[in-house]
């Protein structure tokens, strides 16, 4: 993978054009070791000048792992660029390959696509998103673009719907979760956990349920079902915490991040099958 700049300065050394355009530390540091650094096609150093115009490349190579199995699931591709993609994963599908799920997984997919379009490159979860869960998932390409992406604040936005009503239409839910002893899978709200924070704002109220917009500000593994649940409210279709089996209403449906390259916004908002929300309640 090569990251490409045009230099749009004159009379500026290597380094110091990578710090003003935002390239971390570290990345400059293996670029360097590695020798990876070309001007307009040609070997260069750190110290070396750059001029106006100059094609400047930072070469990253990354054996490709082979080893996962290959299975011609449809994406649905929401965002792609050379660096990352964003798919919108649906409902019972996996994120990643296990005993249970060794080919209906999103990476099995990946690989498919991949070998389809010719993109040899690594397949690294930026977020990953229950098997129930549905909604947006981000894929780098690169362990260095995946390194990149951890660094930035990416802001998600969930919608589910939850039985009853919340007394209060907006709020932040401040609950320690653990994890309950293995083979169980299941969370529960404990003092000894770890910190969750879950906020919420009612979009509507229907006739026994309620549509909710959630953003997290921590990420513990089944937050979003574990804090309402305890509640009282459970996520209707979510057999786990709750006592439907009739899918899982819980989608990601809004990322907002800077790109870590263009340093331009990226926003991306996908509505789940099941929503039937009007302008009143979209997530703004």
């Amino acid at each position: 993978m090569d990251w490409k700049y045009i230099v749009e300065t004159d009379q500026i050394m290597v380094k110091d054009y990578l710090e003003q355009k935002g390239v971390s530390r570290r990345i400059r540091r293996k670029v360097r070791i590695l020798d990876n650094i070309y001007i307009n096609q040609r070997k260069a150093k750190n110290y070396d000048l750059l001029h106006l115009g100059d094609e400047l490349i930072l070469h990253f190579e990354e054996e490709v792992n082979d080893s996962f199995l290959e299975n011609d699931i449809p994406l649905d591709i929401v965002y792609e660029d050379e660096w990352f993609m964003i798919i919108n994963k649906p409902a019972s599908l996996a994120s990643q390959p296990s005993k249970k799920h060794p080919t209906d997984n999103v990476i099995s997919a990946l690989t498919s696509y991949f070998k389809a379009h010719q993109i040899h490159a690594n397949i690294h979860l930026v977020n990953r998103l229950d098997y129930q869960t549905s909604g947006l998932m981000m894929i780098a390409k690169s362990g260095i673009m995946h390194y990149e992406l951890s660094k930035i604040e990416i802001e998600k936005k969930y919608l589910c719907e939850i039985e009853g009503f919340l007394e209060n239409k907006v709020g932040t839910i401040r609950l320690k979760i653990s994890r309950c002893p293995a083979p169980d899978i299941r969370r529960y709200v404990s003092d000894q956990g770890k910190m969750a924070i879950t906020e919420y704002r009612v979009l509507e109220e229907r006739e026994h349920s309620s549509l909710v917009e959630v953003k997290l500000i921590t990420g513990r593994t089944h937050q979003i079902r574990v804090h309402f649940s305890y509640l009282g409210h459970p996520i209707l279709g979510d057999a786990l915490y709750g006592n439907e089996k009739d899918g899982l209403k819980l989608h990601c449906a809004f990322l907002r991040f800077i790109h870590p390259i263009s340093k331009e916004e990226v926003k991306m908002l996908k509505y789940p099958s099941w929503y039937k929300g009007g302008e009143s309640c979209q997530i703004l």
